[in-house]
């Protein structure tokens, strides 16, 4: 398996689990924005930075540019259209790119028109990628003060498991 191939694999699959994510949400968008200290983006914020990497990553899949703009979702449901409708995008692009432009070519990335750096393709995609993944961990702890279950993401939770 190649690198892109087993990114493919990896990233299809973690982001079905950020889906599974973002719906454990409350739909109460009031709850939404619960954050556990003054410094800390609400779960809406975090999916406000995390969804749009999807977005960059269909974007640069065609033009080699990773352009982050940031988006801001007045829901859940809208979250996950976006991630959803993304990843397909991102799924499709890579079919068009070679072992060789995944592993060598050079892409820059920019966040709202500046160039901050830039990386090979493949650094890039697994850097938001496990962006993605640890911002999600960061969401993961604000289910229960919200007031809903923890969702199992990558097996049972405590509210899955019957004890004593």
């Amino acid at each position: 398996m190649t690198n892109k191939e087993f990114f493919v694999k990896t990233f299809s699959k973690e982001m079905e689990i950020t889906a599974v994510a973002v719906r454990a949400l409350p739909d109460d968008v009031q709850d939404q924005n619960y954050k556990p200290d003054p410094k800390a983006k609400t779960a809406m914020e975090i999916i406000g930075h995390i969804i749009p990497h999807v977005g960059a990553m269909n974007e640069a899949a065609k033009s080699f540019v990773f352009n982050e703009e940031g988006k801001e979702f007045s829901n859940k449901e809208e979250a996950v259209e976006f991630l959803e409708k993304s990843t397909a995008g991102v799924l499709q692009d890579l079919k068009s790119v070679d072992d060789k432009t995944w592993e060598e070519k050079i892409v820059p990335f920019e966040y709202m028109g500046t160039k901050y750096f830039e990386a090979p393709m493949y650094e890039m995609y697994w850097m938001f990628l496990m962006d993605m993944i640890h911002h999600r961990g960061q969401l993961s702890t604000y289910y229960r003060p919200m007031g809903v279950r923890n969702p199992n993401l990558y097996g049972p939770t405590a509210d899955d498991v019957q004890t004593g």
